[in-house]
């Protein structure tokens, strides 16, 4: 008996297939009634666009003075990578004009092509436009302080450095004014000695004077002396730039080189709502659902007392014949 019954409890393809049968209507009715009120609903809802631009960074400098302040910048695709983080915090949102600058505005630097693309969202494609102006005014003034910021570090290194070198210029002129002091400038010329010198690598003027020994001490106080007027005149540039932050800003700008290699324009189509995807969306959720309800229906409904077949060895009673 059980044997027999088994195979009853088994599901074919025709049980499925008659289950999707009797449910077709209702499939087919949330399918396209699910389709049909999202497209209604994303026909309506209000349009969002998006703009972009894509730039190319680099730094330049060829003057040697701007090479010493512009030396050990930071690197410009980690600074635009950073900028993409700094759109949860509210120093950026404030200076952007939005409470959550991350929902509208994406920055995204690309380490393999380098390309840094800003984009950003809007209500119409001119607004769209105007955003992502505004998102790339503000990434260069970003870039643009980050780097000045370094600038001024190199300006106070290289200051220290020049006094350092004026300090030790003065000290050396200090002791070669004491050993001039004792030095006769004459003692008479000796072409033995001179020759010696010479071949010494000493400089023949110096080698051939009354006094070499007074010429060299006269030499390096020249020399001593440049060196003395040449980090002068370095302490006062640096100095000077110190005190004027807009010119490392124009130097930082002029050094900076941002590229525009898609710039920002209004675009033709909205992001979203997109209806038709939506909708396609929608209905195959709708047909999943619907399907799924249907077995499900079937499986909670009472089923129907089956008939038992009459066994073959099953003895009938006789009909009662009538007289």
């Amino acid at each position: 008996m059980n044997e027999a019954a088994q195979p009853q409890d088994e599901i074919s393809l025709r049980d499925l297939y008659l289950v999707l049968k009797r449910n077709a209507r209702m499939i087919l009715a949330v399918t396209l009634g699910a389709a049909l009120v999202t497209f209604a609903i994303s026909m309506i809802l209000p349009k969002t666009y998006r703009s972009q631009a894509n730039l190319s960074l680099s730094v330049t400098s060829q003057q040697q003075l701007s090479g010493q302040i512009l030396a050990n910048l930071p690197s410009l695709s980690g600074l635009a990578g950073s900028f993409q983080d700094r759109l949860e915090t509210r120093e950026l949102a404030q200076s952007l004009g939005v409470a959550n600058p991350a929902s509208r505005y994406q920055a995204k630097f690309d380490d393999k092509t380098g390309i840094w693309r800003l984009s950003a969202k809007g209500s119409s494609p001119e607004e769209a436009r105007r955003a992502t102006e505004k998102l790339l005014a503000t990434a260069r003034d970003f870039l643009e302080s980050k780097l000045a910021q370094t600038v001024n570090s190199n300006l106070a290194a290289l200051l220290a450095q020049a006094r350092i070198d004026a300090e030790s210029a003065q000290i050396g002129l200090q002791e070669i004014k004491k050993a001039l002091a004792n030095t006769p400038p004459t003692v008479g010329a000796d072409a033995a000695v001179a020759s010696a010198l010479e071949s010494q690598g000493v400089n023949p003027l110096v080698a051939r004077a009354t006094s070499p020994a007074y010429a060299s001490l006269k030499l390096q106080e020249a020399n001593l002396r440049s060196q003395l007027a040449q980090a002068q005149a370095r302490i006062e540039t640096y100095s000077r730039l110190a005190r004027n932050p807009q010119e490392i800003r124009t130097l930082v700008g002029q050094a900076l080189q941002i590229q525009p290699l898609v710039a920002p324009s209004e675009p033709l189509r909205p992001v979203s709502p997109r209806p038709l995807l939506y909708a396609a969306i929608a209905a195959v959720l709708g047909l999943i659902l619907s399907v799924f309800w249907a077995f499900l229906a079937e499986a909670l409904a009472p089923r129907r007392p089956e008939p038992e077949a009459a066994s073959p060895h099953t003895i009938l009673p006789a009909k009662e014949t009538v007289h």
